[in-house]
């Protein structure tokens, strides 16, 4: 997950990278996956830190579907901006240096998405300020915004401080229409999120096996 207690892997990565100049954090990905049955998982989520490091380029060039969570206010519309436009130089300039790899690391490139879609986050439906960011972000990014977003509530303030998710917070530490709210907001962007994932990928609509 993208946390401070994660920060670590950014330099261990750069370090083993240094010392082993042949490995790749996609290809140690692929030759983990590689080695799990097909029906052992269904997705795979890379949660990373909002800066161009090596744990986002990495992990944004082993991606299918870019899910970019961004905050409604003028500075996280201007970081997400500049943020897309940085990455996209990024990913042609690693496209480029691996091409002569390409085959043998089963890689398509140039790098495409399957889906890109912005997630408004921390979003309060009655602020003006908030809902105007809101259309600019639609203007910029028409059709790739989520048509749900997650709204600002207490909830969603504790679940930060606390690095435990919606779904595990206990309904009785808040009022039940601000825990209820929250439930709501996040069922809802989850269930477009999974339209996305059906949109890319039918087969996952298939019923699907446990994992042990």
């Amino acid at each position: 997950p993208s946390c401070a207690n994660a920060a670590f892997v950014e330099f261990a990565s750069a370090q083993y990278r240094n010392l082993h100049p042949g490995w790749t954090f996609f290809g140690c990905v692929s030759r983990y996956l590689d080695e799990l049955p097909d029906d052992e998982y269904d997705l795979i989520i890379f949660d990373c830190p909002p800066a161009i490091g090596y744990q986002s380029l990495n992990a944004t060039f082993a991606a299918d579907v870019l899910y970019i969570p961004s905050g409604p206010g003028y500075w996280e519309y201007d970081s997400t901006t500049s943020f897309l436009g940085q990455l996209a130089t990024a990913m042609e300039d690693i496209s480029a240096g691996y091409a002569s790899h390409a085959a043998g690391a089963r890689l398509a490139l140039p790098k495409k998405f399957l889906a890109i879609r912005v997630l408004m986050t921390r979003f309060e439906p009655s602020n003006e300020l908030h809902e105007a960011m809101k259309r600019a972000f639609h203007n910029v990014f028409d059709g790739r915004v989520c048509a749900h977003s997650i709204e600002m509530t207490r909830a969603v303030e504790q679940s930060g401080r606390f690095q435990n998710s919606i779904y595990e917070q206990d309904y009785r530490e808040m009022t039940r229409d601000t825990w209820k709210r929250a439930r709501k907001s996040f069922d809802d962007a989850y269930a477009e999120f999974r339209d996305t994932i059906l949109s890319v990928w039918p087969d996952q609509a298939k019923p699907a096996r446990k994992a042990g």
